[in-house]
């Protein structure tokens, strides 16, 4: 089995860094509800950047991120010690159809995206809900997905781990693991667990594929499920608080970033 260049020990100490590491900010205030992007443009571009630091900076809230951290630092260091064995199994015999891990592929590679987002409109039109609502709902989707990609992204480049198919050197995290996973959050905030159960399902079938496939490893899939799970849970945190503050007729929320 390929060794990874960085050693699990390694990753984890820079996780607990990034936790521990508080966000140098500001007090931002967000005038609520979210405008409306098509009637209100210049005032939705002028709301975008806080609403969107407000919601990364609750990635580092300690407290409703606890029980994930904890699952994280336990899991992540555990499932490198399947890797093997697990990869072995699958390259003397696959555990899914082609054709049904294809779906998986479909899925996890930005289509599962696009159908959520569409789905999450037709649904806003369907129960006459306000559009910057809708908007926020689509918002909260792309950008979990997008933030999960780029931190994604950044970590596979840091750990330049091979694949199990020796294709290239970007097995850690699995991108479609940490997709599906933020846009199961994501569509969990919105919709509850009614919605966010099914969903996250799915991303556990997306996950399964991508060892199937011999695309990633056990270690790389559940890596990937805990980075989209947390960036798609606290930004789902911004959303909601956004939308029960409107609720109430609050015309202002301040959140202040601590450092």
């Amino acid at each position: 089995m390929k060794k990874m260049t960085k050693k699990p020990f390694y990753i984890s100490i820079i996780c607990c860094l990034l936790i521990k590491t508080g966000l140098n900010g500001a007090e931002l205030t967000l005038k609520l509800p979210p405008p409306n992007p098509i009637a209100q443009p210049l005032q939705y571009l002028q709301y975008y950047p806080p609403h969107y630091w407000n919601g990364l900076q609750k990635t580092l809230d300690w407290k409703p991120n606890a029980p994930l951290f904890v699952a994280g630092a336990i899991l992540i260091p555990m499932s490198f010690l399947g890797d093997q064995p697990l990869q072995e199994n699958v390259a003397k015999h696959n555990f899914l159809p082609e054709n049904i891990s294809r779906i998986g592929y479909i899925y996890g590679h930005r289509w599962g995206n696009y159908a959520a987002a569409v789905t999450v409109g037709i649904n806003g039109v369907i129960q006459h809900q306000p559009w910057n609502k809708t908007f926020s709902q689509i918002e909260l989707l792309a950008t979990s997905t997008i933030t999960t990609a780029l931190v994604t992204e950044a970590i596979k480049l840091a750990t330049h781990r091979e694949r199990p198919n020796e294709e290239n050197y970007k097995s850690f995290p699995s991108g479609h693991s940490s997709n599906s996973f933020a846009l199961a959050a994501g569509l969990d905030g919105i919709y509850g667990h009614k919605i966010g159960i099914p969903a996250y399902l799915m991303a556990i079938f997306v996950a399964s594929t991508r060892i199937n496939d011999n695309k990633h490893y056990l270690s790389d899939v559940v890596a990937g499920a805990f980075i989209g799970t947390w960036i798609g849970k606290s930004f789902s945190r911004q959303y909601q608080i956004e939308w029960q503050i409107s609720a109430t007729g609050s015309p202002a929320i301040s959140i202040t970033i601590p450092f």
